[in-house]
């Protein structure tokens, strides 16, 4: 049988990225929260699902085949973290299969390497092309297409029942690709802030509404040695520097020995820029890696240097009290209060225009008496984005909803409110919408299929019960 001989390689991965566009692994939303961290003492195995120890060879098994597929599907700098949930996706996805009693039989494995060009010469599958280019470890090979294929199983079995109709399809056609111009004219929130008006008992009883709105999140404090990327020699000396603090045990000698200053960030959380560095993910996830006083043992690059990093501190995530929060209460007070107050000024304005539309007066020159400057936008599809308002879903479900020429009711946008009036519409092409239906209806039964299959998933993490012990 053909899977008895194929069963040697050394060269995998220099076909892997042939077959990394024809094999399609599932990819599932994750999701927040995901992991059940341990954070005392890990027991002996990776994790649990459906009440079963995953040992740690099965993981790491499925993290060394989720990392190709990363790699060949994103480059090299994938986070280790989306790796670690590839790998878990499939292990839970696998096991719900085989508990669903699907199974991959060694035929559909043999149809499915047999169909691959990589293996193929004039169109034809070549045995001997195959044993040459996977030698001795082409049993992963295989075992990783028969995972596949069973996640494909499970995938096609929970999503048969998803359907779309023509209709289904022209509306969803028009929503990406009918076209409306407008004009408008922005009340923004800031400029109402001037008028909010607030005492220290309305503040405080702001802060007692909505304590846990102003909670700091898990913060730390880095010290580290930074040199610079403007050094000619900068590569050289960091791992210099960086051997020297892992024989030492600590940041001083070896700054003082190499002539270099220690600095700290100061408190920062993970969604905070680190002061006086920038944005910089690597530094961010190895700095909340580390225990208090550990000194990583690899160097952190940024845009800006290299970075031998140690956790001098660590605060727990806490609710400041008042009189620490007063600053950032007063402020989202008056953020909230303008928000009201320019919803009620736009309201006022929009009775007066339409009052003065029914006088013949003109949408611009109603606008102008309220010191509003009118813009236009230009075609847009509910994908576009509007400057100084932002996505433009809402502006264009909004301006579609009524008349060319009438006046909307004011709408709510990021920046302020907004009042619109509908000039233009384009809309789609019949003929165009004929000739691409097809591989639109296509696209949007696989997009409805994805989204099915991502609920399901998440509702059977939580069925399985899953643990992991393998993130930090």
């Amino acid at each position: 049988m053909l899977l008895k001989f194929l069963r040697k390689r050394k060269n995998m991965r220099r076909i892997m990225w042939a077959l990394a566009i024809l094999i399609i692994p599932a990819f599932v939303i994750w999701g927040a929260g995901s992991f059940g961290k341990d954070k005392g003492n890990k027991p002996g195995y990776a994790g649990k699902l459906f009440g079963k120890k995953v040992s740690y060879d099965d993981y790491y098994d499925m993290w060394n085949v989720s990392r190709d597929y990363a790699v060949k599907s994103f480059g090299n700098n994938v986070p280790v973290e989306f790796i670690d949930q590839m790998a878990w996706s499939r292990i839970i996805l696998i096991e719900e299969a085989e508990r669903q009693n699907l199974r991959a039989t060694d035929q559909e494995v043999v149809e499915k390497i047999t169909s691959f060009p990589a293996f193929q010469r004039n169109g034809s599958f070549d045995k001997r092309l195959y044993k040459s280019m996977l030698q001795d470890t082409a049993r992963p090979f295989e075992e990783k297409l028969r995972d596949d294929l069973l996640i494909s199983k499970l995938k096609d079995k929970i999503t048969s029942d998803i359907k779309v109709s023509d209709e289904d399809v022209k509306n969803e056609y028009k929503k990406k690709f009918e076209k409306i111009k407008s004009s408008y004219a922005l009340i923004p929130f800031i400029d109402s802030e001037k008028d909010a008006q607030y005492d220290d008992s309305s503040l405080e009883n702001f802060y007692k509404q909505n304590k846990q709105a102003f909670e700091k999140n898990e913060q730390i404090n880095i010290k580290y040695i930074e040199i610079l990327l403007s050094n000619p020699s900068a590569e050289e000396l960091s791992y210099k520097v960086l051997d020297q603090v892992n024989t030492k045990k600590n940041l001083e000698e070896p700054a003082r020995a190499n002539s270099l200053e220690i600095k700290e960030t100061g408190f920062f959380s993970a969604n905070e820029e680190i002061p006086n560095i920038g944005w910089s993910y690597d530094f961010t996830k190895r700095g909340f890696e580390l225990q208090k006083n550990e000194i990583s043992r690899m160097l952190v690059k940024t845009d800006k240097g290299l970075y031998i990093i140690q956790l001098k501190e660590k605060k727990d995530p806490y609710i400041p009290d008042y009189a620490k929060a007063k600053d950032i209460v007063k402020k989202e007070f008056i953020k909230e209060e303008s928000i009201k107050l320019s919803q009620k000024k736009s309201e006022d304005i929009y009775l007066d225009i339409t009052n003065g539309i029914k006088t013949n007066e003109t949408f611009e020159s109603a606008v102008k008496k309220y010191g509003l400057q009118v813009k236009q936008t230009d075609f847009i599809t509910q994908d576009g984005y509007i400057p100084e308002i932002g996505p433009a879903k809402e502006f264009v479900d909004t301006a579609s909803s009524i008349k060319i020429g009438s006046i909307s009711k004011p709408l709510k946008t990021l920046q302020g409110w907004v009042i619109l009036e509908p000039l233009e519409f384009k809309p789609i092409d019949e003929v165009k919408f004929m000739e691409e239906k097809d591989k639109f209806k296509e696209n949007l039964l696989a997009n409805k299929k994805e989204e099915e299959f991502n609920k399901y998933f998440q509702d059977l993490k939580t069925k399985a019960g899953f643990v992991s012990y393998t993130s930090k």
